[in-house]
């Protein structure tokens, strides 16, 4: 081990030194050259970044007026600053970092990217482990993937018996772990366990050939028997296999409709492993070709879609039907960041089917039972789904705004005799008074002496009405509620209020003699709400994706006393997507009214001023607007 160090430390300083030897003699070429090329002597500054190595020596070439040829795959990003240093001592610091190799061409200087040149160690021959005891002739192979023709020689060599080898086996590689057994024994089962048939005819010579009988004579006999030839099998008849043991210690498996009883059987031969069949899995056929293969993978791969499984257990392996009472397992998989109420409506059915699952609330947990490989699947399967689920916290504002104006101005007049009323009505703030006769004939009175003009009395039955209103409102409603759900999930919110009306049922009885009419009825309810609905999704990067849902009713005027209100409703759905902590406008619910209606003698409402006097009119007008302002905030 001293030495292996020592040896390699000396290696170190001999590339170490000779790499300092080629910079050396590239920096005596430089400066020969530089007697030639006085540009090589100039002092430079400069400070570049991003340029490519390529660009920068040219660029220095062309400035100092050199001749020079660079690689165009010298495309490494150069960062550096120079400051009064000649062009030849930058060439060296370039070749050096960069790792270029430089050639002097005349006038010509050649940059290119080192080529390192690959040492191919020599390969060492395998040593066969084959030892003879020619005392007792017994033969010890110790054998793992290794060439025939070198077997044989190494046998040949060792115990001076002749072994011949058929043409079409001298490319395969055979393994073999047999220690101190007879000869003919360990030649025979040597044979045996690669596929190969091993006689021995009458002069003691030993020939090895592809295995053509389906069991082997010995190899002590000098003659087969021919009962026992049989046709000869390769990779593509059905039925075949074959299981090696590659240097790694893995399985290399071919099979082509193979029996899985066998296959395993023989790779656990192979690995020398303990196993426990509680039922054979018969009638059940493989195909495969695989290298690099574990015990586990192989049962795995082979029991894949079937009824059968295995379990490891206290160093041996049990196979057998899943039902089995030693392959089923029962445990309880917990889940840590969400709730088990909906887990199991959201598992695939293939585990239904196999497994029987229940919720453990308590625990949060689902306990399962069946195949353990089923039983490993589920885990990985809740292990994925079980992360955490965001909460959306929802801030929603409700503004409703309403202006209105309504103007009635008017005159009224007439002769009613059945309805004589005293004088009476309001000034201020509204303007809504009656004049009876007596009242308007005063009025005269009070007009006749201040002029010529003389005017007539009224009829005690003369009234007169004299109307001017104006109402003016502004009504502001702003409501600022809070409200949170899990992603995917509906919050809902609703103001309102409720309004009952009597519904009543007339039902017609003949009792044969007359009929009648049984009256019977109930109060109903209707609701006026403001309701708003959101379902909120939260992507992985934080948005949310708001399914939104508004509905704004309003009670109208009845139709009867018990008859239901009329409703007015205002209703948008939509869907948005909205950064996190972000706020959105919702709104255009509006509502324009206007209205410009007057009543008086025809053509006289019609000339300004005098107008006044012979009609009524109203006019109103009335704005409604209704916005949502929504914000969502994540919280984890």
């Amino acid at each position: 081990m001293i030495n292996k160090i020592i040896y390699a430390v000396i290696g170190f300083f001999m590339v170490t030194l000779s790499y300092g030897q080629d910079y050396a003699e590239i920096n005596r070429k430089f400066d020969d050259f530089s007697k030639i090329k006085k540009g090589l002597n100039d002092v430079m500054k400069t400070d570049v970044s991003g340029v490519t190595l390529y660009d920068f020596i040219n660029s220095i070439a062309q400035e100092h007026q050199l001749n020079v040829s660079v690689d165009s795959n010298l495309n490494d990003p150069v960062v550096n600053s120079f400051f009064d240093v000649t062009v030849k001592d930058v060439f060296t610091f370039l070749v050096q970092k960069y790792d270029l190799d430089v050639d002097f061409v005349n006038n010509i200087i050649m940059f290119k990217k080192h080529k390192e040149v690959k040492i191919i160690p020599k390969k060492v021959a395998k040593v066969i482990d084959v030892t003879y005891n020619k005392e007792n002739d017994f033969l010890s192979v110790k054998l793992e993937n290794d060439s025939i023709p070198n077997v044989v020689q190494a046998i040949i060599d060792k115990s001076g018996k002749n072994i011949i080898m058929a043409p079409d086996i001298k490319n395969q590689k055979v393994s073999a772990y047999i220690l101190n057994r007879p000869f003919d024994q360990v030649i025979e089962m040597m044979a045996k366990s690669n596929s190969l048939s091993a006689t021995k005819d009458e002069n003691g010579f030993y020939l090895l050939e592809k295995n053509n009988q389906p069991a082997l004579t010995n190899v002590a006999d000098k003659t087969t028997n021919p009962k026992n030839k049989a046709q000869k099998t390769t990779s593509d008849t059905p039925g075949f296999f074959q299981v090696d043991l590659n240097k790694s210690g893995f399985l290399d498996v071919k099979a082509n409709v193979a029996d899985a009883t066998s296959l395993i059987e023989e790779a656990a031969d192979k690995l020398k492993i303990n196993y426990f069949f509680y039922n054979k899995p018969e009638n059940e056929k493989t195909s495969l070709q695989v290298d690099n293969l574990t015990f586990d993978d192989l049962l795995e791969n082979i029991f894949k879609g079937k009824k059968y499984a295995f379990k490891k257990q206290n160093g041996y392996y049990l196979i057998g039907e899943q039902v089995t009472e030693g392959l089923r397992a029962t445990e309880i998989i917990q889940l840590e960041n969400r709730s088990i109420e909906s887990v199991l409506g959201a598992l695939p059915r293939v585990f239904s089917e196999k497994l029987e699952i229940k919720e453990f609330v308590e625990l949060n947990g689902l306990i399962v039972s069946g195949p353990k490989t089923t039983v490993d699947e589920l885990r990985v399967y809740i292990k994925q789904i079980d992360k955490v689920v965001p909460m959306v916290q929802i801030e929603v504002m409700i503004v409703q705004y309403n202006k209105s104006y309504d103007i009635q101005t008017g005159i009224k007049a007439g002769i009613d005799k059945s309805n004589i009323k005293p004088t009476s009505g309001v000034l201020f703030p509204t303007a809504d008074v009656n004049l009876n006769g007596s009242s308007v004939n005063n009025l005269i009175d009070a007009f006749n002496g201040l002029g010529l003009i003389k005017l007539g009395k009224v009829t005690e039955a003369f009234y007169l009405n004299l109307q001017a209103l104006e109402n003016n409102s502004i009504i502001k409603i702003e409501s600022t509620p809070k409200i949170a759900t899990i992603s995917g999930h509906e919050a809902k919110l609703a103001i309102g209020e409720t309004s009952y009306y009597f519904e009543q049922t007339n039902q017609l009885i003949n009792s044969g003699i007359n009929n009648n009419i049984l009256q019977s009825g109930s109060w109903k309810s209707t609701d006026a709400n403001l309701s708003v609905s959101i379902k909120p999704f939260v992507s992985t990067d934080e948005n949310v994706t708001l399914n939104i849902s508004v509905e704004k009713s309003s009670f109208l005027a009845r139709a009867g006393a018990t008859a239901p209100p009329g409703k007015a409703t205002q209703k948008f759905e939509s869907l948005v997507r909205v950064k996190n902590n972000e706020m959105i406008l919702l709104g255009g619910l509006d509502e324009l009214q206007k209205e410009n209606s007057g009543s008086g003698v025809p053509l006289i409402s019609r000339i300004p001023i005098i107008k006044w006097f012979f009609s009524s009119r109203k006019k109103s007008k009335s704005n409604s607007k209704l916005h949502i302002f929504i914000k969502p905030t994540v919280v984890y």
